[in-house]
Order: C-alpha cells, then structure tokens, then sequence
C-alpha cells in the first residue's frame, strides 16, 4: 500500500476540530419598496467553504423545496458573518456597514415573511443542514412569521431543524420604518452580527492521521481515511459519506478511538458530513493521486515504455531546445532524446539551453509519430547548466533508412546544400526544403517559427547543418526531416577529429537483422570497439581491428557502439531486430 502524505491535512484536521458549518442567525423581509432589501444573516462557524452549500426555499402553502442557490460567491470564511440579499440598491443603504455580501437575483431570496428557507450540502441532496421556519408550512399567522419584519438567532442555539424557541421574532417590526421611508436604517433596528456560540459546543474533534492508497483492484484504485477522535461518549453521532464504508469505532460510544473511511474511489473526493445535537461538521477531502509513477533512469529506456503510463526520469538530461508554442522542451542524455509536451504550463521553472533537468516526471504519449513526454510536474531548478551537446553526424542515407533512432536528438550533416535556393529565397516559417549530400536528399523544416533565421537569404552550400531530428508520418509513409535551431545551427563548427574518424569508419548493415554486423576501416590502427547496453553495460570488448561481429545472440534493441583509433573516439547507435 503506497502512503500519500498531504500538507493540507493540517487545514482538514481544522475542518474536524473545530468547524461546525454554516449556520441562520438573522431573516429579514425590508418595507422598502418591493420589500426589499430581502436579507439572510449566515455565521460560519469555524472554516466554511461555501462553495459546497445552496440556499433552497418554500414558498406559500407549497410543501417542496426548490430555486437552488450555490454559495460559492461567498468564497471561504472562518468565524465571520456572511450576508445574501435580493439584488437592490436599498441594501447598501439600510445595512451599511455588512460585509461578506453576496448580492442576487435569484428567486430564492424573494421571499414573503411566510416563506421558508434552508441551508443544504451539495453533496447531500435533500437533508437540511439549517432552516428558518416549519417545513411545508404557510407561516402566515404563525409565531415565526417575519411579515415587513426580521427574526434573530438566540446566541448559542445550533443548526439543524428549526425550532421556535431558538429564536426572537420580531414580525412587522420594520414596517413603515428605514431610511427609504425617512427613518432610521434597518441596520440599526436589527443590529448585524450578534449571534455568538456561547452555549454547548460542539465536543467532538476530529484528527485525520492517515490517508492511504489500497491495492489495486479490477484497474481501479481505492484509498482509505484514518482519523482519530475525541470528546465522542455524550451524544449520538452520525457520520454522513458520499463514497466509501465507515469502519472503527463508534464516537456515541466511546470517548476516543480511530474511524477508517475505506474503498473510496480515485477521482472521487469524499464529503463528509458529522451531526449532533451540538454538531454540525462538513467537509471534502481531495482524492489523492493513487498510481505511483515508475522510475526510469534514462531516455532510452524511457522511450520502451508503455504509452499513456506515468514515469519519472531519474537521471538527469539536458535542454537542447525550447520554444512558447505548447511548451516545448527538447531534452537529450547520453542514450537518447525526447520532446516534452506541456500544453498546460505545468512546467513553470525557467531554463536555459545546456542546463541539466533532474526528476521530470508525467506521461509517455505519442502524437503523429513522435513519442513525447507529458509533464504532471514542475522538475525545479535545474541541476546544472552550461552543459554541450554534440550532435551526431551522419550521412543522409543513415539518417533516412532509420530517423527512429535518432528521433528528437541533436544531429549533423556535412557538405549540403539545399535545392530551393536561388541566390534571392529567404526562408519561411512552417515550409520544407530539400537538403542534399551530394548522394541522398532529407528534409530541413523551418518548425521553430521564432528561430532568428527566418526571413534570411538561403544559402546555397552549408559546410554543416544541425538541428533537432524528427519525422513526419502522413499516414502512409514516414519522412525524415531535421529542425534547425537557429543561425549558428548552419555552419556550426563541429569536433574535427570526431568528424574525420567517423568519415573513416562504415557499420553495417543497420539496423543489423541478420547474425553478423560488419565494419569496414580506413587508414586506421589501434581500433578498439566495445557495445554497451542503453543502461551502460558493456557487453562486447575488443582490441584489434575486428571486422565482423556476431550479434545473433543480443536481445533485440538498442545499443551503443564506440569504437576509439588514433586517440580518437566515436560513439555510433546499433538496432538490433
């Protein structure tokens, strides 16, 4: 069982201990004209987040309750009064100094002094968490009536059903008065926020100790809530859930114990609701994140992974390129490459190109033909900088028969020049262009639209070309191409000595889908070839200039060739299929 730790559970143990919920203190039906202003005095008692409450009413002699209206403008509140007005300029002026207001239009707050009104929560439809006035009765002539009037709480009655004895009335009282009519504010007839808690306190807390992953069961992940309470032995609690079984002890029973709330299901949050004679406690708590993301040392093992599963990277790799558009990161290590995909911004750290990232984490996808990584958070500073990546150089011929294998890592041609170039064509954001060798053609597209090149003249011949490598998959075929990052990516100098030992060196065939992988050498002595796994496991080790290899027994793969002469080391991917 994989145990989640929250920080909020400390704001959730206060939810417990010491919130009691929302509760009436005061209705008043205003003489002004309309009636107005129409007014409901709400105390939170400890923290209430009023999102998850409604206002419902009954009207007349009707027996049903109805106009549902979320509280959510009411944001979230501790130990203050809150006040809900039908929507007329007269409020301001006869309750001048109220705050945490919330202004409306909505029919459940044009109520007559015979309508009823209640509190409810959302997540349990159709049970009153407090109410003014007897249910499905006209409260024309009743004691409760609040005609041109207002009724007041009495300090330290709890919510719940109402009662009559827990409350003032004062029906009538504001008639003909307020300054609409030239008299004092209503404000000062009624007095704002007078109710207190004094009284018999709620005496049951709360603590929540635990919240636990389960075992996965049928694809579906549940968790469980542990808390401890206290206080519990004098009255009878009821504990109200939208999800899970309630297991452990009994609060009516027993002054202290341990509750368990299990078989709650991921992405569902639980409400919870705890009642008594003095109680009246709601909350959520958060579904957590129950599927663990399976570590990953680095990109080449990432990249064989199971799509639209989660992973985090352990190792670190390094910024090659970025760009606004949907948040794109190229990142490169030692074995591979990969495109980082943050279309939401869940990525808010900023990096630099050549600065080392530890720890990405979020999920494997694909999208038309490229693998990519889907952040689900922010990796955090980075862990180097000022790191360099040489890119691969390759013939386009290589490059073609296999652009998988070098998908999203920095790579080079020699010599090239590109076809559309006509001594006056500039370069276009978005458009492909034909790049040749001398022997075979690829694809340079102009994919980063902010690159500095854009609008340039292009050159005929270019001694190098790098840039980012990619593919474009139409369904039917796939083509190679290569993204240039900016200006310096034309021309770039490369490791002489790397490129002029490449040059005398041929491995092939490649991908190697038969026994043997052949190597052909040119003016050289002293070569010493090793294979190494993607996990950095050599493998295959030796000293002389060996010109066949027998793979038949490698498992099907990638591996990494290095083949070192004349003081001198290259280092070239094989596939085996």
């Amino acid at each position: 069982m994989q145990k989640i730790t929250f920080l909020t559970f400390m704001l959730l143990t206060g939810l417990f201990s010491f919130a009691q919920g929302p509760i009436i203190t005061m209705i008043s039906d205003g003489d002004c004209s309309g009636g107005n202003p129409k007014v409901l005095e709400i105390y939170a008692q400890g923290t209430v987040d009023f999102s998850l409450y409604s206002l419902e009413n009954q009207t007349n002699a009707n027996t049903t309750w109805g106009n549902a209206l979320n509280l959510a403008s009411l944001g979230t509140l501790t130990d203050a009064f809150a006040y809900v007005y039908a929507d007329d300029p007269s409020f301001a002026t006869e309750f001048p100094s109220a705050t945490n207001t919330f202004a409306t239009t909505a029919s459940v707050m044009s109520f007559n002094g015979d309508d009823r009104i209640r509190l409810v929560l959302d997540s349990n439809p159709g049970v009153s968490v407090d109410e003014y006035g007897v249910d499905s009765q006209d409260g024309t002539g009743e004691v409760w009536e609040y005609k041109d009037g207002y009724a007041k709480r009495k300090s330290g009655t709890t919510a719940g059903t109402f009662a009559a004895a827990d409350w003032d009335f004062y029906n009538g009282a504001l008639d003909g008065l307020g300054t609409c009519q030239g008299g004092a504010t209503f404000e000062s007839i009624i007095g704002l926020g007078t109710y207190t808690t004094a009284g018999t306190p709620c005496p049951l807390s709360f603590t929540i100790t635990d919240v636990s992953c389960d075992a996965k069961t049928s694809g579906t992940d549940t968790y469980t809530v542990t808390a401890s309470f206290s206080g519990g032995g004098t009255e009878t609690y009821t504990l109200s859930l939208n999800e899970g079984t309630l297991g452990g002890d009994d609060a009516n029973t027993q002054a202290t114990g341990t509750v368990t709330i299990s078989g709650i299901t991921e992405g569902t949050d639980l409400n919870y609701t705890i009642t008594s004679a003095n109680c009246n406690i709601s909350g959520t708590i958060t579904s957590p994140t129950c599927d663990p993301s399976t570590p990953v040392a680095d990109l080449a093992t990432l990249r064989t992974q199971t799509l639209n599963e989660k992973y985090i990277l352990t190792g670190e790799a390094v910024l090659t390129m970025q760009q606004s558009f949907r948040g794109q990161k190229y990142i490169q290590d030692a074995t591979a490459a990969i495109l980082i995909d943050d279309n939401n911004g869940v990525i808010t750290t900023t990096y630099n190109i050549g600065d080392g990232i530890t720890g990405i984490e979020g999920t494997l996808t694909e999208f038309g033909g490229i693998m990519q990584f889907v952040p689900e958070t922010d990796p955090g500073a980075a862990t180097s900088t000022g790191n360099s990546v040489a890119p691969q150089i390759l013939s386009i011929s290589a490059y073609n028969a296999n652009p998988e294998m070098y998908e999203s890592e920095l790579i080079a041609f020699q010599n090239v020049t590109i076809t559309e170039a006509d001594g006056t064509a500039t370069f276009a954001t978005g458009t492909n262009y034909t790049l040749n060798d001398g022997n075979d053609n690829t694809v340079l597209r102009t994919n980063f639209y902010s690159a500095d090149y854009i609008g340039t003249v292009i050159a005929g011949q270019y001694q190098n070309v790098v840039g980012i490598a990619s593919s474009y998959d139409d369904g039917t075929n796939v083509t190679a191409q290569i993204f240039p990052r900016s200006s310096n990516d034309f021309n770039a100098a490369l490791s002489t000595q790397s490129v002029e030992l490449l040059s005398k060196i041929n491995m092939y065939p490649n991908p190697a889908n038969g026994s043997v992988v052949n190597f052909e050498y040119r003016d050289l002595n002293e070569v010493e070839v090793s294979i190494y796994t993607i996990l950095g496991e050599q493998i295959f080790k030796a000293n002389n200039a060996i010109k066949t290899i027998d793979v038949s027994n490698f498992a099907a793969g990638m591996y990494l060739v290095q083949i070192k002469a004349d003081g001198n080391t290259v280092t070239q991917k094989l596939i085996v299929e």
